[in-house]
């Protein structure tokens, strides 16, 4: 739900002007261009990336190794991003794939192929007005967490959308639509969802406030083959500004109306949330903490929805030019909104914890390592389907 509107919230910087001295004292203009505009022009041209990740998961079933052993298993994953922009005019295209294949060396069931695609266009009119149509296709195997069973299942996400805005300061219009579809295995196609997403709201921005969104938006969710519809309206405020140079805040805050077609999943009105502040007020290191509430229809254990509250606290810390180390730890605490008549059902809230670690190292501007290691913990209500495990990945990434 917060996707729509951070994709509508585009900043139209005006950029700035610098004088420099040439040999002979004369003095020429030189346009200094803004953080957003640097990263677009990044985004110019073709860029490839090869890369090979080894993850090791000692438990990848996802079963309680208190009461079980668990299996262990190397996932070897080689992989290929392209990255494809161009500028048109005031506009640009913009496209990237990346395709891997997940293979699992002992369970090889479990191999999947992965796949990631995008493309949008930035079409601009007038001063500051921005059109933004994008789609978005990718497939994964479903993690054993949610599917409590060891069985397959290839999930496949389609999103088509488009964002409008027209940021200046003083007051401007936001706007967006997206139609999103999930499609499951015929095992799990109770899962299978339809959503279409409304956004509509003001914005108004002054470089000493910050940005404040006001903004509704409706998402309408159905669930394809249970042939029952949740509908979320949400009433929210969106507040972004930098606080000082060094801290950043982002705060989006609503109210949530949702009901369904079920009258055993029922409703839910209360606060939800999004907020997310950082730091560098330490030198070489960022601290970041973030909390959010959100409904999440699209869920392979809850037959009506689920309301989730997660927070997550990290640290970075730049080593030097070239190395860079983290740690974070996740929360996570989901209610599932259940129907017995439509799906049978064990468990109707769970706690998830994660813990982990990240080394990065730039060998090269063209080749960089990743070091990611994290325990991860998983408590129902019911201590049905709890497990707990630990993974540890190298990645690879040599970029053309």
């Amino acid at each position: 739900m917060a996707a729509a509107l951070s994709g509508a919230s585009i900043v139209a910087a005006v950029p700035s002007v610098l004088h420099a001295q040439n040999d002979d004292g004369t003095t020429v203009q030189k346009r200094v261009q803004t953080p957003e505009e640097e990263k677009r022009l990044k985004q110019y041209g073709l860029h490839l990336t090869a890369g090979l990740d080894l993850l090791y998961d000692d438990n990848v079933y996802r079963v309680d190794d208190r009461v079980e052993n668990p299996t262990d298993d190397l996932i070897v994953t080689p992989s290929v991003e392209a990255t494809f922009g161009r500028p048109i005019g005031r506009h640009d295209i913009l496209l990237r794939g990346k395709i891997g294949y997940d293979r699992f060396i002992s369970e090889g069931q479990r191999s999947k192929l992965r796949l990631d695609t995008e493309a949008k266009a930035n079409i601009r009119f007038g001063a500051t007005c921005l059109i933004t149509p994008r789609a978005a296709y990718r497939q994964q195997r479903a993690d054993y967490g949610d599917i409590n069973s060891a069985t397959e299942n290839l999930q496949k996400f389609a999103t088509i959308g488009a964002d409008f805005t027209c940021e200046r300061p003083g007051l401007f219009p936001v706007a967006s639509y997206e139609h999103d579809t999930t499609r499951n295995a015929a095992a799990f196609d109770y899962a299978d969802q339809t959503s279409d997403t409304f956004m509509g709201g003001v914005g108004y921005s002054m470089p000493s406030l910050g940005t404040l969104t006001a903004y509704y938006e409706r998402v309408n969710s159905k669930r394809d083959t249970l042939g029952i519809e949740n509908r979320i309206n949400s009433y929210g405020v969106r507040f972004q500004r930098a606080v000082t140079p060094i801290t950043q805040i982002d705060a989006d805050l609503r109210w949530l109306d949702v009901n369904s077609d079920s009258a055993a999943v029922g409703g839910y009105n209360g606060l939800g949330w999004k907020v997310s502040l950082s730091t560098q007020a330490i030198p070489r290191l960022k601290l970041t903490a973030t909390t959010e509430r959100a409904i999440i229809n699209d869920s392979l254990i809850a037959s009506g929805f689920a309301i989730d509250t997660s927070y997550r606290i990290q640290g970075e810390f730049s080593i030097s030019e070239l190395t860079s180390a983290g740690l974070y730890a996740e929360w996570d605490r989901r209610k599932f909104r259940q129907d017995a008549a439509l799906r049978p059902y064990s468990i109707t809230a769970d706690r998830n914890r994660r813990f982990g670690a990240m080394l990065t190292r730039k060998l090269s501007d063209r080749f960089d390592l990743t070091l990611d290691a994290q325990h991860y913990v998983r408590r129902t209500d019911t201590s049905v389907s709890n497990y707990s495990g630990t993974q540890v990945m190298l990645g690879a990434a040599l970029h053309f």
